[in-house]
């Protein structure tokens, strides 16, 4: 057994795998498995025949493609190309929730009616968001709920045109 197991390390090694159990795998996951229950809740309702097969080849089809991308990553020595794909998922995943939940704290902060004289900004150290003045050139902040200082330039300032 300790044979097998350091022949499984060493093919491992510099592949994505422990790396690969990310947002983009899981969602991959769980897809998969709700369309392998989808897929037999739609065997037993279509009537046996063509319409049948059509029906479970396809569903099948479309597991077998989700599961072999899903080994293809996990497998993968590309280790960047495999994070910047779970990057791209993750930022659409937060557009979404974003999208959906009708987020206020960024829903809001164009639309805002102090938005002439504040600018928001999230801590560095702990990700609260805080509520800036609108200031010129690069400015101490220090964050009400972990207390840390740190620089906010001027860049993070610029007005909307009228």
């Amino acid at each position: 057994m300790e044979k097998f197991k350091e022949k499984f390390i060493r093919f491992m090694y510099g592949r994505y795998g422990v790396y690969g159990l990310d947002d983009l795998y899981k969602f991959l996951s769980y897809s998969s498995i709700v369309l392998i229950i989808l897929a037999f809740i739609a065997s037993t309702v279509t009537p046996v025949g063509p319409a049948r097969l059509i029906v479970s080849s396809s569903f099948t089809g479309v597991i077998l493609l989700i599961a072999g991308f899903n080994m293809f990553r996990f497998l993968s020595k590309n280790i960047v190309a495999r994070r910047k794909e779970n990057e791209r998922f993750v930022r659409l995943k937060k557009a979404l929730k974003r999208f959906f939940t009708l987020n206020t704290s960024y829903g809001t902060r164009s639309a805002n009616r102090d938005a002439e004289t504040l600018i928001f900004r999230d801590c560095t150290y702990c990700g609260s968001v805080l509520r800036l003045p609108r200031r010129k050139g690069r400015n101490k902040v220090k964050c009400p709920r972990c207390s840390k200082s740190f620089y906010v330039g001027a860049g993070k300032y610029k007005q909307k045109k009228k």
